[in-house]
């Protein structure tokens, strides 16, 4: 009983030389890094075309974003400060004006903390006021006497 069943149905040695070789030959093609099968997978995309997709959209964010870019390095122009500048004098004015109405005299500083910064207040006498108010090279003036901002100049 001590025989297994193939050598019963009369293989030879020569067989399971063979078969053994057979065996040991897939084993090295299974063991072998080169025969190794990468998982693939199914939304593979070529490296190209996600560098050609990053670009085109680095590309039309800039394109819509151009006008803001340019004025980032180009800063603010002259008449643009001068417009900002005379809106905040006109503010300051109305609020020395409505404190003069409610108190009979104007304030010796800015009632309002927010402006206090950016706008030079000089009081002349209880009606009278200067305000003045500078960025970069721009100076915008404002005088009780005439309630227009205008640019000094120089």
């Amino acid at each position: 009983m001590g025989c297994p069943t193939f050598y019963r149905i009369g293989y030879s040695s020569r067989m399971e030389k063979e078969l053994e070789n057979l065996v040991r030959d897939a084993e090295k093609a299974i063991q072998s890094p080169g025969h190794k099968k990468k998982k693939q997978s199914s939304l593979q995309v070529p490296k190209a075309s996600i560098a050609a997709v990053i670009w085109l959209i680095i590309i039309v964010t800039a394109a819509f974003q151009f006008g803001t870019v340019v004025k980032i390095v180009t800063g603010p122009t002259e008449a643009r400060i001068e417009s900002d500048l005379g809106t905040v004098l006109s503010k300051a004015a109305s609020t020395l004006r409505s404190y003069e109405i409610n108190n009979g005299a104007l304030p010796f500083v800015l009632p309002n903390p927010a402006i206090r910064g950016l706008v030079k207040y000089e009081r002349q006498s209880d009606s009278l006021f200067r305000l003045e108010a500078t960025i970069s090279s721009v100076t915008m003036v404002m005088e009780s006497s005439n309630l227009r901002p205008y640019r000094e100049q120089p």
